[in-house]
């Protein structure tokens, strides 16, 4: 029988590769089979004819008779018939008495299906199958539905969102597998395009499995084993996947459903008989979700905990662990995987952009592209694939035209409605469907009764900031000239979001090579921080383009670091020793001695966070070079390197220098307090290592005295709110608050530093030390608030970032605080651990005086 069956293709696929030779193809060998068929039978069978048997392209229907016979005479049978006839009896006539029944044959026949339809989606898959991860999320609900009354359930989601392969993973888990679960169903996966195309004909799904009973006397399938329920070894499931509108077409699709539910609805008696469906969000807005009000709908159909009526979806995304674990398969080093950013592993739990990232990484021998770089090339590749590879590319790029006009870039909000949008244009309807398909545009149906209200977003915040960056290129002749960089400063305020729309007209800028385009994006107005993620972004892309044409040093010519020092920009934000190898390129093209102490403090800061007593000693050295020079010390009565050393020796040794000592508690006589305008690069310095003297010592009442005074020094630094310096000095601020008993006013300083960490992202302040420091003191006033519940909730979330970042300081200060809350609550075994962690944080610095330094705090 030739229909959804294909009930021994898998067996033709095996002896068509015998006589072929091979044992496994590619896709690029059906040209050269293609060939080796036309000599042996003088018949021609096209290359993607070949695909479709192979599970390497869709099929939209059974093969012809044509095809089968000309592939049964390759494998010399006369033709498809006698192919059947000689295979049919050894692989659906068990030999052993247990399977002789007619359940055991329809599982066989069944099993002849699926393994092929699961072929072809394994084949299609983006990523090596066996590097995918099973979805946790999805064979629960599948477990849930089996042991429930429901007659059907449906996974829905966007394009790109991996419901085949995690239907396909359900099946292997439950019916396939080695060890499946239920090995008594008979358990049909099929693709809804090969399903289309006998249903559309006038076949309906309970006559087909009434053919499958092969009795010949018009037996009811569901009514035969229902009868003889001896005979029935399990449940029926029957796994169709793919309903999209897009390629079936809508009138297609709704005749589909409406035999599709006629079937689902005739189960009532049946509750053995189970249907699992896989279809986008757009379709199921489109088709099925007319009917999901009535109660019949509700009583038969399992949507799921996570279904979400606004946007039609009901599968969440991958988990942390799932996306892991896709990596560790693609040989990711496990130590580079935990080091991702929080904010870049939520990208990665989107399937498509995990697909785009391996793909992007994979290549036998290439390094880790930084993650920094990997999200916008991802970025770009999606859109590329979705929306300008697409045949209905302009009617999609009108589209979007008009999104960004409705939205003002962005100015205006992140919603418009869908009527607007559209305006009655019956041509754009068609793109429009492809760009909910695709995850490019969101639908939120906020429609009443009484009222029609369907909003549309782009589908993430990044596709917004993309498009925006684009549309100005259009309008200045994709040319990123000064002029349209002044027009986009004006146009946005201050924000993560101006940012990201300056880093795609500097990656456009980099890509095609425009050097002096990319030197305007440094000589704009622009914020501290700004300028920092930009120069970050040009050194990352020119270290790891090895092959670009233009050398980093062409886009910063000798003599331009020199007039335009980037120690104006380089910030508290890079102490993270991801930021190291960024760094160090930095200080080969450092030509001002600023800039050079400017990178070195970073590193010294950086390795005494890590308790790394010896590069410390390294950037000491260094450090001391930089200090001989008069221009860097100029009017300040202490310079960096004393400062630093006194710290050093301090941890090192135990050891306190009188004089010294007595120079840095001094400061207030070199302080005239006539309030000043900016920080010199020096000056930084040292007041870091100020703060670093009196937290190490313990003297918190001269850390609050100094921080204090510090702002009235500098009250410009109060009015930068997004400055990490400003941010770190009111971090220790609160910290002496807490030592000295000033609960309320280290309270209201940490709630400050939160909001604006807020406020401003993760993606904007991508160190995170600052994050991890204001948790840690957070930690701290929640203990003495006994609130220990709180306090250890946000110490271990402190920690968790502490490790990440290898800052042992931030991990003895949570320690200590862990300590102390363990210790109230009689918590023994968690404390024994915490001071064990401890001991082993103290092994493994020679910096003996760093744990009672800060296990005192």
């Amino acid at each position: 029988m030739i229909d959804l069956s294909y009930d021994l293709i898998i067996t033709l696929q095996s002896e068509v590769l015998r006589q072929f030779g091979v044992e496994n193809i590619q896709p690029n060998q059906c040209k050269h089979l293609a060939q080796a068929i036309l000599n042996h039978t003088g018949k021609l069978v096209s290359e993607t004819t070949l695909k479709r048997v192979f599970g390497f392209a869709v099929t939209q229907h059974s093969f012809s008779r044509y095809t089968l016979n000309t592939l049964a005479q390759f494998c010399r049978f006369r033709d498809w018939e006698e192919f059947q006839t000689h295979f049919y009896k050894k692989t659906f006539r068990p030999q052993s008495e247990d399977d002789q029944s007619k359940w055991a044959d329809i599982r066989k026949r069944a099993a002849a299906v699926s393994h092929y339809t699961m072929l072809t989606l394994k084949n299609r898959s983006g990523v090596p199958f066996e590097n995918t991860a099973p979805r946790q999320y999805c064979l629960s609900h599948i477990e849930k539905f089996l042991e429930s009354s429901y007659a059907a359930t449906v996974f829905i989601a966007p394009a790109g969102w991996g419901k085949s392969l995690a239907l396909v993973h359900a099946a292997e888990h439950y019916w396939f597998g080695r060890d499946p679960v239920y090995q008594n169903d008979v358990c049909w996966f099929i693709n809804a395009h090969a399903a289309g195309s006998l249903l559309l004909k006038g076949f309906s799904l309970s006559a087909w499995l009434d053919n499958q009973l092969s009795l010949g006397n018009g037996d009811n399938f569901r009514e035969y084993f229902s009868t003889h329920a001896s005979e029935k070894g399990g449940r029926l499931v029957l796994i169709i996947d793919g309903f999209d509108e897009i390629a079936l077409g809508a009138d297609k699709l709704k005749l589909l459903y409406n035999k599709l539910e006629d079937f689902v609805y005739s189960n009532d008696q049946h509750p053995w008989v189970k249907v699992i469906l896989s279809i986008r969000s757009s379709t199921w807005g489109e088709v099925f979700h007319q009917s999901h009000q009535y109660p019949s709908f509700r009583k038969y159909w399992y949507l799921g905990p996570e279904m979400d009526e606004d946007t039609n979806t009901n599968i969440p995304l991958l988990t942390e662990q799932e996306v892991k674990s896709v990596l560790y398969n693609f040989d990711f080093d496990p130590s580079t995987v935990r080091l991702f950013s929080d904010s870049f592993l939520q990208k990665l739990r989107h399937p498509y952009y995990l697909q785009l990232f391996t793909q992007l990484n994979a290549t036998p021998g290439q390094p880790f592209i930084d993650e920094n770089l990997s999200l916008y090339e991802v970025i770009s590749r999606f859109i590329q694939n979705r929306v300008f590879s697409s045949p209905a590319n302009s009617f999609k790029v009108r589209i979007i035209d008009k999104m960004l006009q409705l939205l003002d870039m962005g100015r205006a909000g992140l919603y418009t409605d869908k009527c607007t949008l559209l305006n009655k244009n019956a041509d754009l309807f068609p793109a429009y469907k492809e760009l909910l398909a695709d995850n490019i545009l969101v639908e939120e149906n906020l429609s009443q009764e009484i009222m029609f209200n369907v909003k549309v977003r782009f589908a993430h915040n990044f596709l917004l900031e993309y498009f925006t960056a684009m549309h100005f290129l259009a309008e200045q002749e994709q040319n990123v000239s000064e002029p349209l960089l002044r027009h986009v400063l004006d146009y946005f305020p201050q924000s993560p979001f101006r940012v990201a729309v300056f880093k795609w007209l500097l990656r456009y800028a980099i890509t095609r090579q425009q050097a002096e385009n990319i030197r305007h994006f440094f000589q704009l107005p622009l914020a501290t921080q700004e300028k920092a993620h930009l120069l970050e972004y040009v050194v990352l892309h020119y270290q790891q383009e090895s092959t670009q044409q233009l050398p980093l040093s062409a886009i910063f010519p000798p003599g331009y670091f020199q007039k335009n020092p980037f120690s104006q920009f380089i910030n508290d934000d890079f102490i993270s020793f991801k930021k190291r190898k960024m760094l160090n390129a930095l200080l080969g093209m450092a030509e001002s001695a600023e800039d050079k102490l400017q990178v070195r403090s970073t590193l010294f800061f950086m390795a005494l966070m890590q308790l790394d007593a010896e590069q410390c000693e390294i950037e000491l050295a260094n450090i001391k070079k930089l200090c001989a020079r008069n221009e860097i010390i100029g009017e300040m009565w202490i310079s960096p390197y004393e400062v630093f050393l006194f710290v050093y020796e301090y941890l090192k040794f135990g050891q306190v220098d009188g004089k010294m000592k007595e120079k840095i508690y001094n400061y207030a006589q070199y302080w005239n307090f006539t309030p000043q305008k900016a920080i010199t690069v020096g000056e930084g310095a040292v007041y870091r290592g100020i703060c670093l003297v009196f937290l190490t010592l313990g003297d918190y009442q001269q850390l609050l005295l100094f921080t204090r005074r510090l702002f009235e020094q500098y009250p410009g630094i109060l009015f930068n709110r997004a400055d990490p310096f400003h941010l770190m000095v009111l971090c220790w601020k609160a910290q002496a608050h807490v030592s000295t008993g000033d609960l309320p006013s280290a309270k209201r300083i940490c709630r400050h530093v939160e909001n604006v960490l807020r406020h401003y992202s993760s993606d904007f302040f991508n160190g995170r030390h600052i994050d991890t420091l204001q948790k840690t003191i957070a930690a701290q006033i929640h203990y003495h608030e006994k609130d220990f519940h709180k306090a250890i909730r946000l110490a271990e979330s402190a920690m968790d970032m502490a490790q990440r970042l290898d800052f042992k300081i931030f991990a003895l200060l949570n320690y200590s605080v862990l300590n102390r809350i363990y210790h109230q609550l009689q918590m023994e075994k968690q404390g024994k651990d915490t001071q064990r962690k401890m001991i082993l944080i103290r092994e493994s610095t020679s910096f003996k005086q760093a744990v009672p330094a800060f296990e005192q705090i």
